[in-house]
């Protein structure tokens, strides 16, 4: 079943880049699609989307409200990830499996613990955190909010 992250929600304050190793972990491991949605604006240089394998990254304005707009014509056959209980209700009235934040980070520790270096098909794990440890590749820690448009008097 492919995943839907709150990506901000998991990473609880901390780094983006945490969230996106263990995503591309987890996709692996399972071999499903992963959606993750960051609040904010994306890191310098990169697009407001990103493919990294069957991992795509979104760096939105409103994350929970991405997430409802992409479920409710897709929800049946998700799994979301977070802890914010109203936007897991709302994830489970559009067909969603939601889970905790604490059960995703369970699964990607798992799959990192059982994944020893150089194994497996393709770059490993190990791969992926040595691309993610250069600075070329880092993400901010803390995210810019994208400015919302300001709107004209008199309309909705």
């Amino acid at each position: 079943m492919p995943w839907l992250l709150d990506g901000n929600n998991l990473a609880h304050g901390g780094s983006r880049e945490k969230v996106r190793r263990a995503a591309l972990a987890v996709a692996r491991s399972e071999r499903v699609r992963i959606l993750v949605f960051f609040d904010g604006a994306p890191p310098p240089g990169s697009a407001d989307s990103e493919m990294l394998g069957a991992v795509e990254v979104r760096y939105v304005g409103n994350a929970d409200s991405a997430i409802v707009a992409f479920l409710r014509p897709h929800g049946r056959g998700w799994r979301v990830a977070t802890d914010d209980r109203e936007l897991a209700r709302l994830a489970r009235d559009a067909g969603a499996e939601a889970v905790s934040a604490v059960a995703f980070w369970r699964k990607a520790a798992a799959t990192l613990a059982a994944t020893p270096a150089g194994t497996g098909a393709g770059p490993g794990v190990a791969d992926e955190i040595a691309y993610f440890r250069d600075a070329g590749h880092r993400l901010p820690d803390t995210p810019k909010r994208v400015p919302r448009p300001r709107r004209r008097p008199g309309r909705g």
